[in-house]
């Protein structure tokens, strides 16, 4: 068991003692004359903050480079990885990174404030081949230009060259899997953060601290720290829980670790459903999707979690284990109140297990909101539909922001159920899709707006599904998200 907390910082080994666990990995940099990261926001919104995060790959020969938010970063998040900020980008003969390079030459900094920041969103898109703006958009989503310089910042990316690992990046990614080799549970300021490797142990730690902080990602979590200020007594890790981290597929289902990041996600939610995997690319930016995990925000339980309705529509259960075994739990039965599940004392999430869909099935997932990025939902809902000889013959259906918690709409799939599938079917279901929601006012709409945009998403999903005669002729492509 190890003690001490070990990264490579800008290429040098480092070894901390003595802070808080909960210290926000943005705070140590600047109190070490980083002072190129930023803090704008404190709750991975803007950019300012980022940082290149190296991970090793588990033979130790390569390191995988993410560009994630150190504003929401404990500390011990990143032992056992590489941590580069815009400082450590410029090489050691003093040349600056070719993403630096392109910033300056197409004048693409005017302030400066955000300039660090997007310097290492372009330095983590420079090791892909990609160059189509699509891509550039998604790489630089995370990262805010007060200044409005965007035109000149999209034109450095698109004259990124692809950048090659460096000679001595094997040799950093073998040490520090050497350092990962031994679990980390570190303990100052009468606080601890364990990072266990197995669920054995992860359940121990839980069994002995209760109230422990459950840390997956982080990126919702770490704003209780940020913002509401709170200083856990323990928080246990399951970043290296190997058992959580997996991604296997049978005949029937996909089950997807409560580890997963959204980044690592991402490939086998697009293989469940195209419009699904649309969803979680407006999930947060680029620096949030290589952090966040599933099974956090499964966890997270808010009303607004942009994964759950299309897992309740998908019909998907939660798996659960502690000391006293597994559980699999109905994702619509999972969460019971406002960020409430039935989640019991000493029990985590380890997966969430999801049916895969007939290709017959039509899945639509819509997200409103008042930006395509970085914004949450107003509305959101999804929808899987099965049609056969001009008459619905099986439909789930689920909204989120809607209520104290995501929900399924019993009453609008009863409406449906059995009846040709057409415009006036929809239409008349209107009054159930009212019986099924009851959303408040607040700051992103009303609840008169947001009742009348589920029963829009439910004519549009008619609109998507149904050829010129209120027939379905083809699946086609439905990637599209609102």
């Amino acid at each position: 068991m190890r003690t001490d907390i070990r990264f490579l910082l800008n290429g040098q080994p480092r070894r901390i003692t003595g802070i808080a666990p909960h210290t926000m990995l943005l705070d140590w940099l600047r109190s070490q004359g980083l002072t190129a990261v930023k803090e704008g926001c404190a709750e991975g919104d803007c950019g300012a903050c980022s940082v290149l995060l190296g991970v090793p790959a588990a033979d130790g020969r390569s390191l995988t480079w993410l560009a994630v938010n150190s504003c929401i970063l404990m500390v011990p998040q990143v032992d056992g990885c590489a941590v580069v900020t815009a400082e450590g980008l410029v090489g050691a003969d003093g040349v600056p990174h070719p993403a630096q390079k392109a910033l300056a030459e197409t004048h693409g900094t005017q302030c400066g404030f955000c300039s660090p920041g997007f310097a290492i969103a372009l330095a983590a898109l420079s090791r892909r081949p990609e160059r189509d703006d699509e891509t550039i958009l998604d790489a630089i989503a995370g990262n805010l230009c007060r200044c409005t310089g965007y035109q000149p910042i999209l034109q450095a990316a698109r004259t990124l060259p692809i950048v090659a690992a460096t000679p001595d990046e094997a040799a950093m990614a073998a040490a520090l899997c050497a350092d990962r080799a031994e679990p980390l549970d570190y303990r100052a300021d009468g606080r601890r953060f364990a990072a266990p490797q197995s669920l054995d142990a992860a359940l121990a730690v839980l069994e002995e601290h209760p109230e422990a902080w459950i840390l997956s990602g982080g990126t919702d979590l770490g704003l209780r720290v940020t913002k509401r200020h709170e200083e856990p007594a323990c928080v246990l890790s399951l970043a290296h829980v190997p058992e959580l981290h997996e991604i296997r597929r049978d005949r029937a289902d996909t089950v997807i670790g409560a580890a997963v990041s959204y980044t690592d996600a991402l490939e086998a939610i697009t293989a469940l459903a195209p419009a699904f995997g649309g969803m979680v690319r407006r999930i947060g930016a680029a620096q949030i999707r290589a952090m966040g995990t599933l099974g956090g925000n499964i966890g997270n339980a808010s009303p607004i979690g942009d994964t759950l309705p299309p897992l309740i529509a998908l019909g998907a259960t939660v798996e659960t284990i502690s000391v006293q075994g597994w559980r699999s739990i109905p994702m619509e039965d999972f969460i019971v109140g406002y960020r409430k599940t039935v989640l019991a004392a000493g029990e985590i999430i380890a997966a969430v297990r999801v049916p895969i869909p007939d290709p017959k099935t039509w899945v639509c997932v819509y997200k409103v909101a008042r930006r395509i990025d970085q914004d949450i939902s107003a509305v959101s809902a999804a929808f899987a539909l099965e049609v056969a000889d001009g008459r619905v013959v099986g439909v789930r259906v689920a909204y989120g922001g809607v209520a104290d918690r995501p929900v399924r709409a019993r009453d609008v799939e009863a409406a449906l159920t059995g009846r040709v599938w057409s415009l006036e079917t929809v239409r008349a279901a209107a009054p159930a899709v009212r019986r099924s929601v009851s959303p408040i006012d607040d700051a992103r709409g009303s609840a008169a707006y947001r009742t009348a945009v589920c029963v829009n998403l439910l004519e549009r999903l008619w609109w998507e599904t149904a050829g010129p005669d209120g027939v379905p002729s083809t699946l086609g492509d439905l990637e599209e998200v609102a």
